[in-house]
């Protein structure tokens, strides 16, 4: 009788400890939970595909209010005489200029004689002229495989004489796939990556290796938030750590045809939610820029069979204070124009004098709603330059680009030359 008041207390006591034991454990478990949200604040993670131009002017990222000549690209180049990090040169002087002329040569003559043209302002939309394009894409593969040759038998010349073939391969299955589309019971737009891969073997002609951009990845660190993209297409050096020439974009038009250029204006022709996205690719693409050192990052916008090249100028301060600070570099106006970290380890007195006159902004202040001037070589931090959209398929615009994309091409193959 004894023992069992004594076996109730027990049971008593024991319930009364678990229960205070099971306090303790939830106290303890809730400390820890506050303190490893404190410890370790949670990592947002968001894509550039979700951008706008909202959100890359709070970045303070603006493009242009006018269109830059493609000049202005050999210009940032020529300003600082191949003293950037890879080397590249221009003008290119001596054989490797003689080798430039005489490709564009090559590759003009054949495609005036033999190629594939598309009039101005023609977009190929009407299912009629399918066939006769698909009839010219098999003449000129014929043609230029069975009785035309390069002039000059070394193996640049091949190799874009090779790479033409295999770009009218590419526009004659391009335009197969369009006739089947066209006479189906459920028509559908060709797909971008179509556009991805004709445009891809035009580059190939100018010695230059586009991969597609789900290769690599791009990843910045904005405060607490992952920013990631994934181009349709890169242009990179072939060196062994692959650094960026060109990121890439295939996107639609707000209008129907870009051939009217006299008057271009990016932002009626392309829509608001594109332009913040290139904005991003081109924001994350510039720590792998083969032309950071020049606060420079290169870009296409591929529309259908028409490109506009862009090109980033930002301050790599810029750079830096959008990594810690986000959209706080707009908001508190912060000083991000800088020449101080251009053209690294140079003591030259002439190339000092041009990095401040070339970046000659240190006063101005970035603002949240700020407009762009009318000056177009301004190249404030942050700014976006473009030329008008060139059609690959319409002669008068292709030479007007052949020239610039010889000139990368073989600049890669200095640089791969020297690497090796």
């Amino acid at each position: 009788m004894s023992s069992s008041p004594v076996g109730k207390k027990r049971v008593f006591c024991s319930s009364r400890y678990e229960h205070k034991l099971k306090k303790m454990r939830h106290a303890s478990k809730s400390s820890c939970t506050t303190c490893s949200k404190i410890d370790k604040p949670k990592n947002h993670e968001t894509y550039v595909s979700s951008w706008t131009m909202e959100n890359a002017e709070a970045l303070g990222l603006f493009y242009d209010k006018n269109i830059c000549d493609i000049s202005y690209f050999y210009e940032i180049f020529s300003a600082y005489k191949g003293r950037n990090r890879y080397g590249f040169i221009y003008p290119l002087e001596g054989a490797s200029k003689t080798l430039i002329d005489s490709l564009v040569d090559q590759i003009n003559g054949m495609i005036n004689k033999h190629g594939v043209e598309m009039a101005t302002g023609w977009d190929w939309t009407v299912a009629a002229d399918w066939p006769f394009v698909w009839r010219k894409c098999c003449d000129a593969i014929k043609i230029l495989s069975e009785t035309c040759r390069p002039t000059v038998s070394d193996g640049e010349h091949i190799r874009s004489y090779a790479g033409l073939i295999s770009f009218y391969r590419t526009l004659k299955e391009h335009v197969q796939e369009e006739m089947w589309r066209s006479n189906s019971y459920t028509p559908s737009e060709i797909p971008k990556e179509a556009y991805s891969e004709l445009f891809s073997k035009f580059l190939e002609i100018f010695l230059l290796l586009p991969r597609r951009g789900g290769f690599r990845k791009s990843v910045m660190m904005i405060k607490d938030s992952t920013l990631t993209s994934t181009p349709d297409l890169h242009l990179t050096l072939p060196t062994y750590s692959a650094p960026s020439l060109f990121v890439i974009n295939v996107v639609k038009a707000k209008i129907c045809s870009l051939s009217d250029c006299e008057m271009f204006d990016i932002h009626q022709a392309v829509d608001n939610v594109i332009l913040g996205q290139h904005a991003g690719e081109l924001l994350l693409e510039f720590q792998h820029s083969c032309f950071r050192d020049l606060q420079a990052v290169f870009g296409i916008l591929c529309i259908k069979t028409s490109v506009i090249f862009t090109c980033l100028k930002i301050s790599t301060e810029h750079y830096k204070y959008i990594k810690d600070y986000g959209e706080d570099v707009v908001l508190k106006e912060m000083d991000v124009d800088s020449s101080s970290d251009l053209v690294e380890n140079s003591s030259l007195e002439e190339e000092n004098e041009y990095a401040v006159k070339f970046c000659n902004t240190k006063d101005a202040k970035l603002s949240r709603f700020e407009k762009t001037t009318d000056k177009k070589h301004s190249n404030k931090s942050g700014r976006i330059f473009y030329t008008k959209p060139f059609n690959y398929l319409v002669s008068s615009d292709r030479r007007e680009i052949m020239e610039f994309l010889f000139w990368i091409g073989i600049n890669c193959e200095r640089v791969a030359v020297s690497k090796v």
